[in-house]
């Protein structure tokens, strides 16, 4: 096991969440993020879209809205706490920095907002980049899926091509973190064998990644339901853990500290 990795609790405030439908609307959003923090998160990922496959893109300003309230009634309680927002929108980047968050999350890899990595250059935020391809409504098309030759090489240069753009905007590399973007435009093999050599994403620099629930872990254990894929979603995020992985973005914070700590115990001699 390398170093222990940060822990990025998921606090989807949508309210059509892949994992969590309707249960992971606003008004709850407050709750479910402190309880990610008493159960061991490390930084709290609020985000007010969903870019679940087949989502429709969420007005600007109703984004904003439920971002700004989140992030007021969060900082009233738990001021200075890590922070990251979950948006492929540069306005409301912005107005989460303005408030205190930290890290922008961005899912498009800076292909929907041409003003994002502009907004993280101006703020200094951390800028995480996720790789993928399209939109949700077009990830899941075949052509958007398909990797001529070594699906981790692809996305790799994919994902330095976006941090040399966001280095041009003015981020600092070392605010840039790379993730390799389980769920979105990979079907399953392609993200097994993502997977399985995960730790050659490391040498990029700094490292995220988020597998919570996913759906190829549903199809490899044949379980539709999200909510009942802890298992599979443990043992993937302590082989992230242990390939090197130094953020890991997942809803079950107080399930996966443990299980670190367990590791942790079994190293001691």
């Amino acid at each position: 096991m390398n170093k222990t990795p940060l822990l990025m609790g998921i606090v989807n405030a949508s309210g059509n969440s892949f994992s969590e439908g309707a249960a992971s609307a606003p008004d709850s959003a407050l709750d479910r993020a402190l309880r990610l923090l008493d159960d061991g998160a490390d930084i709290i990922d609020i985000g007010a879209e969903s870019t679940r496959p087949g989502a429709a893109e969420v007005p600007e300003a109703e984004e904003i809205e439920v971002v700004e309230r989140f992030l007021k009634q969060f900082f009233a309680i738990r001021p200075g706490t890590p922070v990251s927002v979950d948006t492929r929108h540069a306005a409301t980047a912005a107005r989460a920095l303005e408030l205190g968050a930290v890290y922008i999350n961005d899912v498009s890899m800076l292909r929907h907002d041409t003003k994002m990595a502009d907004c993280a250059a101006k703020y200094g935020a951390q800028l995480i980049l996720c790789h993928s391809r399209g939109t949700p409504q077009t990830m899941k098309e075949k052509e958007l899926c398909t990797y001529l030759s070594d699906v981790v090489g692809e996305v790799k240069s994919e994902l330095l091509a976006a941090a040399e753009k966001a280095q041009q905007a003015g981020v600092k590399r070392e605010n840039i973190i790379f993730d390799p973007g389980f769920g979105f435009a990979k079907d399953v093999e392609q993200q097994l064998t993502m997977l399985r050599r995960v730790n050659e994403f490391c040498g990029l620099g700094r490292t995220l990644a988020g597998l919570s629930r996913k759906s190829f872990l549903g199809a490899l254990t044949d379980e539709p339901e999200p909510q009942r894929r802890v298992g599979s979603t443990l043992a993937a995020e302590l082989h992230l853990a242990s390939s090197g992985i130094e953020i890991i973005r997942t809803h079950n914070a107080g399930y996966l500290r443990d299980a670190l700590e367990i590791a942790e115990y079994l190293k001691q001699k």
